[in-house]
């Protein structure tokens, strides 16, 4: 059998070829179970209820007639020049028509007609509603690894044709690997929403204006105007005038002319039809005003970790050289005590006797696996320390 020897061998030191196993500790790993999404959620329509008026009856036109303007007067008019008297045969009597009252335009106008109903008054504009609908997810498994593969060597019995004095010399050690550790979480995948397209998740519903039935005035017929003329007043008058060939006579220093004196009316203004308008009639009413539109809001939904404990690899197994007690080294000590110092701490049940058998050597190898040290049964240095003894 060949045996590597010991780098820095000491004459006097004993040593040991060790198995160092390997060494893991405990972490903790955030695994993704959520990635980071996008959320689309919906803001609805603001409507404000404002007092509001609607319209009962819409402004029109009324008319009404302006009488005219008259002026009276009195007209004298010569029936009788005072040259007649002289010279009658001068004179032709005639005949006038004088107007006591002139023709004049006068007006009749009519009311608008109205009639009354009833009519739906909006109370509340359309608008539209979003509804975002919600987003499903399902969880699947995800096998995460918490333990990696691992190798280490185990003894098998005794090879049945060792000719070795010491048949621990041909004891087999086989180089095995520990199959991975595998821990099933659970993490969430979208699939949708419930619609037609589960892709599309956001419902538009229009809702249509709502009104109220009120009393309104609708026009039927304006008001209207009739124009006519009223005939005038005259009388004839009879006088004489001087003849177109002929010469007006000196007359008499007693005689006059002869008068007739009439009054009349006289049109300063005509009549006309002024139009007025008279302002529409409202009423008060409780509305809904849109003062704002739904839309579609987005927000960024941060990523959803779990905790999952883990055994990393800190050392790899190796084949070390580790010096030990000698066997005069070990006689040389007080075994009692150290049978004592691990029955204090639980590694040794046995009898304080003395003796390193192999329920000593169990216990010392299980105090040196708990205490991070080369767990061979063998009697070191580290071990004595570790227990309190002093060598």
């Amino acid at each position: 059998m060949t045996t590597l020897s010991p780098p820095r061998a000491e004459v006097g030191r004993c040593y040991v070829q060790c198995i160092s196993p390997e060494k893991f500790e405990m972490v903790s790993d955030n695994i993704l179970l959520v990635p980071e999404r996008e959320e689309h959620f919906a803001v609805p329509p603001l409507l404000e209820t404002r007092t509001d008026s609607y319209l009962v009856r819409p402004a029109y036109v009324r008319l009404r007639v302006i009488d005219p303007e008259w002026a009276e007067e009195e007209v004298r008019i010569c029936t009788s020049p005072a040259g007649r008297q002289v010279a009658p045969e001068a004179y032709v009597q005639v005949q006038d028509t004088v107007w006591i009252r002139p023709r004049a335009r006068v007006y009749t106008v009519s009311e608008p007609v109205w009639e009354e109903r009833m009519e739906a008054i909006e109370v509340e504009p359309s608008h539209q509603v979003i509804e975002v609908l919600p987003i499903k997810y399902q969880w699947v498994p995800l096998s995460v690894m918490v333990r990696p593969p691992s190798k280490r060597w185990i003894r098998k019995k005794v090879s049945g044709g060792c000719l070795e004095a010491d048949p621990e010399n041909c004891a087999v050690w086989c180089l095995i690997e520990t199959p991975p550790v595998v821990q099933d979480v659970y993490k969430q995948e979208l699939i949708g929403c419930d619609s037609e397209d589960p892709q599309d998740c956001i419902r538009y519903t229009f809702v249509p204006a709502k009104t109220e039935l009120r009393p309104v005035q609708r026009l039927v017929s304006p008001a209207k105007a009739e124009e006519r003329t009223e005939p005038g007043t005259f009388q004839i008058i009879t006088r004489w005038q001087l003849r177109a060939d002929q010469t007006e006579p000196k007359a008499p220093a007693d005689s006059r002319d002869e008068y007739v004196t009439l009054r009349r009316k006289v049109l300063r203004r005509e009549a006309y039809v002024h139009a007025d308008t008279v302002p529409a009639l409202y009423a008060p009413i409780q509305r809904k005003v849109l003062v704002q539109d739904g839309y579609v809001g987005t927000r960024r939904l941060p990523a959803e970790y779990g905790t999952v404990l883990k055994w990393k690899r800190i050392a790899e197994s190796q084949i070390i050289w580790r010096e030990i007690l000698c066997e005069e080294q070990v006689s040389q000590l007080n075994v009692s005590q150290i049978q004592e110092a691990l029955r204090a701490r639980g590694y040794y049940k046995g009898r304080i006797d003395g003796v390193l058998n192999e329920q000593m050597r169990a216990a010392i190898a299980q105090f040196q696996m708990e205490n991070d040290l080369p767990a061979d049964g063998h009697l070191d240095v580290e071990t004595l320390q570790a227990l309190g003894i002093r060598k």
